[in-house]
């Protein structure tokens, strides 16, 4: 089954080919790269609402290029299509209940979450969307445009959650102890004291802000979600961002945490009482 954005790409495919124009012509005239053009089409970009509206007038679609386009918010995105975004973003926020988030997991992590989440994937499926993953975290260390702010916030169950088993999860947390003391990443712990005084249980939440676009709120979970650009849903986002990680320990206080969990529960030389 095609993904949302795949077929909202298509959708411009087929007015641009009725229209008469290359990609390359139809960029020119809405004022993009044909690379973009080329992206929106295959699905692994997505295209602002102020694009769409231009293209749309340009092919003469009398709008229905735009009244296709809020399908694009319907989740089950492609992995290229996440990791576009997150290139472009100069802040990225990130709360999850469930696992590490993906900027932040070692390859045999990310391993075993996609095979847990995707049982009946093939291997080599598995494989390039590990592959994916892990390139996707090469923007957290890139100079050229700088790096983005990168700020997650982790439930307390994610440290205790073995995906891989031990050795795995011992990694993962060293992991996230390296990244926390990088001058562009934040990290804190939301523990298990905090559960009913935020509003994180609504479920996993990302939100991406750009330096000549609007910023970007992604909610979702299993081939699920919601990702727009809408002014009002994305200052709500922010406002539960905000109140989520004013209710996790500091990151200071985070980053030994994580240290004694990995110690006590994957190393065996603390005692967590």
């Amino acid at each position: 089954m095609e993904s949302a954005v795949k077929v909202f790409g298509q959708v411009i495919r087929v007015h641009r080919e009725r229209a008469g124009l290359t990609q390359k012509q139809l960029a020119k005239v809405v004022f993009c790269s044909d690379s973009l053009i080329s992206a929106i089409e295959n699905g692994t970009k997505p295209a602002k609402v102020d694009l769409v509206g231009r293209i749309d007038a340009e092919l003469k679609a009398d709008g229905v290029i735009l009244a296709v386009h809020p399908i694009t918010g319907l989740g089950g995105y492609p992995s290229e299509f996440v990791a576009a975004q997150e290139s472009e973003a100069v802040k990225i926020q990130d709360w999850d209940a469930r696992y590490i988030p993906g900027l932040a997991q070692t390859e045999s992590y990310a391993r075993a979450v996609i095979s847990s989440s995707r049982p009946m994937a093939k291997e080599d499926e598995i494989e390039v969307n590990v592959t994916i993953r892990s390139k996707r975290q090469e923007v957290l260390s890139r100079t050229a445009p700088p790096a983005p702010l990168a700020w997650f916030v982790i439930d307390e169950s994610v440290l205790y959650r073995p995906f891989g088993g031990r050795n795995v999860m011992r990694d993962q947390l060293l992991k996230l102890e390296e990244m926390a003391v990088m001058s562009n990443v934040v990290i804190q712990v939301m523990r298990f004291s905090a559960t009913g005084e935020h509003p994180g249980m609504e479920g996993p939440l990302k939100i991406m802000e750009f330096t000549e676009s609007s910023p970007i709120m992604y909610h979702g979970g299993w081939n699920v979600g919601r990702m727009t650009e809408d002014k009002e849903e994305v200052a709500a986002a922010v406002m539960h961002f905000d109140l989520i990680r004013s209710s996790a320990l500091s990151p200071k206080q985070s980053l030994r945490f994580i240290s004694k969990v990995r110690a006590a529960r994957y190393e065996g030389k603390l005692d967590m009482a």
